[in-house]
């Protein structure tokens, strides 16, 4: 029976649930070819450039909704050529920051594969450059002054995968920089056998006297040599060397700093079956083990029983396994925005080939424990299946959150009960509540892209393109359950949302 009460309580979870929403709205903010990073160049929220960094070697600006028409850097055709970027994924630029004092000294850095910028050298699979902007015009590096810091040598036989990594600063002022275990895809065999990293009886990610297959934290000093932080784990071990700061990781392609707590979320991609995020906290001991190749996430990987999960490894916080078209994790960020309040805390993860069921997942906890689940991003006109991998996440200045694709850059705006812009007469919908057909009333403003409808758990439970309507049309809602929904309307002019709220009554 209905009552006042129930439809009272109905609202009330229903704003509760909305709190932890199932999804979010983004726009799409730039198309460019395979953005891999976005970032702001200081703390300044008044500085409101972004900084894009694209795998083919160019860092652009963009600034005023759009692109500066020279990029900021270019390592690779057209400008140094000095960036190996070819077929493989991995191969390009993979990683770009700002020090922390850029907007006194001018400093960036960058990691790619390829060759010096003054052509001495061989090619080398992973680099760390740092960069100065141009006196003259800040708007462009100055490409005479630079400064290697790192090279990752893989010996005489390099294999073209696992090169990956980012760079970043984290809240203790070094410079933290991932790198691959200098492996290959592998055949795909499980329990050891893939042969993606021959490296070894255990890998190079055991091996600590390599960089490979780790996280390292060092004290960058821009156009002169790096120093050692003090208290990295390994300084007063011979066997070691003292850049390590974590490893046993395979391909950590991304990590992210909650800018908050200070909590370090490590993403690395799997070999057979498992994709795994990793958690540090900044009060944990450093040099903590990640288990590749003794393990691929959770599981025991080589040997395939007795690998010790239980001894001195590092366990995830969340993996997955490669089903449902699912391949390689990209990592995530923790979103410390104002734009979407509702997503405050969350961490938001991606996979590189999430085109079916699942393409995100949100994820809350704290410490080692964590619950995770699917998580959706609704784009206009939707992500494009096997042609736009996700790259990763980034933020800006701001917190505000970003996702690089293969083919665009994206802004996450809003959760889907977000209130839309003021249009020419608002939606009304009628009866509400309602038992069977809802009738909805979209005003003058017709001009209309899609409708949407989420349940009280933020999930997508109806939608419809391609309409061609009129002032008024009715959706059928006894498929849908009882319940307080989200109806959303997106109109084709600037990708405007409009929103509103109604009950499907309680018996």
């Amino acid at each position: 029976m209905k009552t006042e009460v129930l439809i009272l309580l109905s609202f009330f979870l229903a704003s509760q649930l909305m709190a932890q929403p199932d999804g979010v709205v983004a726009s799409r903010m730039v198309e460019l070819f395979k953005p891999i990073h976005l970032l702001s160049a200081t703390e300044d929220v008044e500085d409101n450039r972004l900084y894009i960094a694209c795998h083919d070697g160019r860092v652009w600006i963009y600034e005023g909704d759009s692109l500066k028409v020279t990029p900021f850097l270019n390592i690779g055709e057209g400008g140094l050529d000095i960036c190996h970027f070819g077929t493989n994924a991995e191969q390009g630029l993979n990683g770009f920051t700002f020090d922390p004092n850029f907007s006194e000294n001018g400093i960036c850095y960058v990691t790619y594969n390829g060759f010096r910028p003054d052509g001495t050298g061989d090619e080398i699979e992973q680099r760390l450059m740092a960069f100065k902007q141009s006196d003259s015009d800040p708007d462009q590096v100055d490409y005479t002054q630079w400064y290697e810091l790192l090279e990752f040598d893989e010996g005489d036989d390099p294999q073209d995968g696992h090169n990956g990594g980012q760079i970043a600063f984290g809240p203790d002022g070094y410079m933290y920089v991932s790198c691959g275990d200098g492996g290959s895809t592998g055949n795909g065999s499980p329990g050891g056998g893939s042969n993606g990293d021959d490296h070894g009886e255990f890998g190079n990610g055991q091996n600590l006297q390599t960089f490979l297959g780790k996280i390292l934290r060092i004290e960058a000093h821009g156009l002169e040599p790096y120093t050692i932080p003090a208290d990295n784990p390994f300084v007063d071990d011979a066997e070691a060397l003292d850049e390590i700061w974590a490893y046993g990781l395979r391909n950590p392609w991304k990590f992210s700093f909650d800018r908050e707590t200070g909590d370090m979320f490590v993403a690395d991609v799997g070999e057979v079956d498992w994709e795994e995020i990793n958690m540090i906290s900044p009060d944990e001991p450093y040099g903590l083990n990640f288990g590749w190749r003794l393990m691929e996430g959770s599981y025991c990987y080589e040997p395939v029983e007795g690998c010790n999960p239980e001894g001195n490894l590092r366990l995830p916080i969340f993996d997955y396994h490669h089903s449902d078209g699912l391949c390689a994790t990209v990592g995530g960020t923790v979103y410390r925005g104002s734009n979407i309040p509702s997503l405050t805390g969350y961490l938001i993860v991606a996979d590189f080939c999430g085109f079916w069921d699942v393409k995100f997942w949100i994820l809350s906890g704290a410490g080692q424990n964590w619950q995770a689940k699917p998580f959706e991003i609704e784009v206009p006109g939707g992500f494009t299946p096997w042609d736009e991998n996700s790259y990763g996440f980034a933020e800006d200045n701001k917190g505000e959150m970003y996702l690089c694709t293969s083919l665009a850059v994206y802004k996450l705006e809003s959760d889907p009960t977000s209130t839309g812009p003021d249009l020419d007469g608002n939606i009304r919908v009628f009866p509400n509540p309602t038992q069977s057909i809802l009738t909805v009333d979209v005003g003058e403003f017709t001009d209309i892209q899609e409708v949407r409808v989420w349940d009280s758990n933020g999930r997508k439970v109806w939608d419809r393109r391609d309409l061609n309507l009129t002032r008024t049309f009715d959706i059928d809602t006894k498929t849908l359950g009882d319940g307080v929904f989200t109806l959303q309307i997106l109109y084709k002019e600037d990708s405007k949302l409009e929103t509103t709220r109604f009950m499907v009554g309680i018996e």
